[in-house]
């Protein structure tokens, strides 16, 4: 019986020291975007418009040789303007960062505009805030969120497993729109 406990430890001990850290992921994720935006240069770019966006947009992706390094996303719309950046490694997902400026008012709602409707105040660019989102993936799975507030989203809500799902969706449909769009010159 000890020497079954003892063993029994030993596999624990052993099972326990083989599964990676947390921040050690996140430290090789950190480690692969910078060298993924390092290298840039030497990737080949494929830019084309966002065609199932419902506001104005563009995708622009990375490629070394076939495989995707990084995508960049960009919507602008009336009340905010969103820049993403997909990154991936041996053609995994390992890290979005999602930044949102979000104006204060419409653009179009101009002085004119609100003097007119009696209010006070109209768009300024000035008043715009920024959001920034940060999602980090391990073996294609979100394994963390940091919202707007740099909140760390818990994995087990319904929210962190829905903005998976979403994140994905979305993840697919660029990489799907870049290999299908003829590029823009």
């Amino acid at each position: 019986m000890r020497q079954f406990l003892t063993l029994l430890f030993l596999s624990l001990l052993c099972f326990s020291s083989c599964k990676r850290k947390q921040a050690d992921i996140l430290a090789d994720i950190r480690k692969n975007y910078t060298e993924i935006n390092n290298n840039l240069k030497d990737y080949t770019r494929k830019q084309v418009d966002d065609i199932t966006s419902a506001i104005n947009g563009s995708i622009t992706g990375y490629y070394r040789d076939d495989e995707i390094k990084k995508i960049n996303s960009e919507h602008y719309s009336d009340t905010c303007r969103t820049f993403s950046e997909y990154y991936f490694d041996d053609g995994m997902l390992i890290f979005i960062i999602r930044q949102n400026y979000v104006y204060n008012k419409p653009r179009t709602y101009t002085e004119e505009k609100a003097k007119a409707n009696n209010d006070s105040v109209w768009y300024d660019d000035k008043k715009t805030r920024l959001e920034i989102s940060r999602f980090y993936f391990d073996k294609n799975k979100l394994i963390k969120w940091l919202n707007p507030d740099n909140i760390d989203i818990p994995v087990n809500t319904a929210e962190f497993i829905n903005m998976q799902s979403a994140l994905w969706a979305e993840t697919v449909i660029l990489i799907k729109q870049l290999k299908e769009q003829t590029p823009n010159p």
